[in-house]
């Protein structure tokens, strides 16, 4: 059995880092009986000052179908890297902004680590991704590429959209494989909602990719009742401060209220709660958030800069450009007396998706 070993900012027990996060659990999930994993981490959640409790550091901590190894903050040396590489068939790094990952990178280049080395683009050359503190990631991305420390690598990216990203700044000749994110395989499926008054969530990073702001600032000129529920770990306190007094804003038809970070394994039953799943974001590379809002019938209103474009096309929800006018269609989505309909066909897009991943995934073309 071939031994991965991927390099990633979080893992299990921690939920705060969203997307990346699901994506390398979902992968273990799927292919842990194919492959030996092995991950590397932090000890400690996004943001977090305590490490989590009932670990072990400085071991192997089994973790669902991987074996993880925890690390303090700084603790990702040039000695323990090599460490881990050892006796590995290949080495996937989920961030070359990490220590964790340009390190190995530099390890790579000066002929340190033999193996294949994958690293996955996670969305990071998007324009909405580029436009957060773009002048430091300009800098950084050029300083990479004059050390050469793309040169030795082969890209994971989820779409020839992300190729095509990368392309533009790293450059036309990088080699890559297209390996599209596995989703959840669990879809609990849609049950009626009991509440007349339609029910509206946010859920994500509270940060300004996720463009929270924006999502207010429509529900601002909605006309129709409805309640505007906001999930997600305040990872921007100043941008958070800028969303709250807008939030004051909001006029007598909305209520809202700000219900904290939900656990990743809580997402699900969490969104089940709600009708609509609002996601006006500036970039994602895949979203699974988006899916799992599918999977239980939450039907996604979201900005035209994510992979799912075939949910407005099997009338699964609502996808519009940044600028288009968000607060029309939740305003249509409030009058609708029966929005069962399309919440059903939110579900089968999410089973479509399952199917089509069980059967075929890029991820064996990277790890065998």
């Amino acid at each position: 059995m071939r031994k991965i070993l991927i390099l990633t900012g979080r893992y299990l027990p921690g939920h705060k880092d969203g997307g990346p996060l699901r994506t390398i659990i979902n992968v273990t999930d799927a292919l842990g009986d194919e492959y030996e994993f092995f991950i590397a981490c932090l000890d400690r959640d996004h943001g977090d000052v305590q490490a989590y409790t009932g670990i072990k550091r400085d071991s192997w901590n089994q973790v669902g179908k991987a074996k993880v190894w925890y690390v303090a903050p700084g603790g990702f040396t040039n000695e323990l890297l090599l460490q881990l590489a050892e006796g590995k068939d290949l080495i996937y790094l989920c961030s070359f902004y990490d220590d964790y990952g340009y390190k190995m990178l530099l390890l790579k280049r000066m002929g340190k680590i033999r193996q294949p080395v994958f690293l996955a683009s996670m969305g990071v050359f998007s324009k909405g991704a580029l436009s957060h503190k773009s002048f430091k990631k300009k800098v950084f991305i050029t300083g990479c590429k004059i050390l050469g420390l793309f040169k030795h690598v082969t890209w994971s990216v989820t779409s020839e959209i992300e190729a095509n990203d990368a392309k533009s700044i790293v450059g036309e000749h990088i080699r890559y494989v297209v390996a599209e994110d596995l989703p959840r395989s669990h879809v609990p499926g849609y049950t009626n909602r009991t509440n007349n008054l339609m029910r509206v969530a946010f859920l994500s990073r509270i940060c300004p990719k996720k463009n929270l702001l924006r999502a207010i600032e429509e529900i601002q000129k909605t006309k129709h009742p409805m309640h505007f529920t906001i999930y997600g770990p305040a990872e921007d306190e100043g941008y958070w401060q800028k969303c709250q007094r807008e939030l004051q804003k909001l006029p007598k038809n909305v209520s809202w209220e700000y219900a904290g970070d939900v656990p990743t394994e809580e997402v699900q039953r969490t969104l089940a709660q709600n009708d609509v799943f609002f996601f006006p974001t500036l970039g994602e590379n895949y979203g699974h958030v988006i899916f799992e809002a599918l999977s239980v019938g939450c039907i996604p209103v979201i900005s035209d800069q994510t992979p799912w474009h075939q949910i407005p096309v099997c009338g699964a929800g609502i996808e519009l450009p940044l600028d288009g006018d968000f607060a029309a269609e939740l305003d249509k989505l409030a009058e609708m007396s029966d929005r069962s309909a399309m919440a059903k066909k939110a579900v089968m897009v999410a089973e479509a998706c399952v199917e089509k991943n069980r059967k075929e995934t890029g991820y064996r073309t990277i790890f065998g």
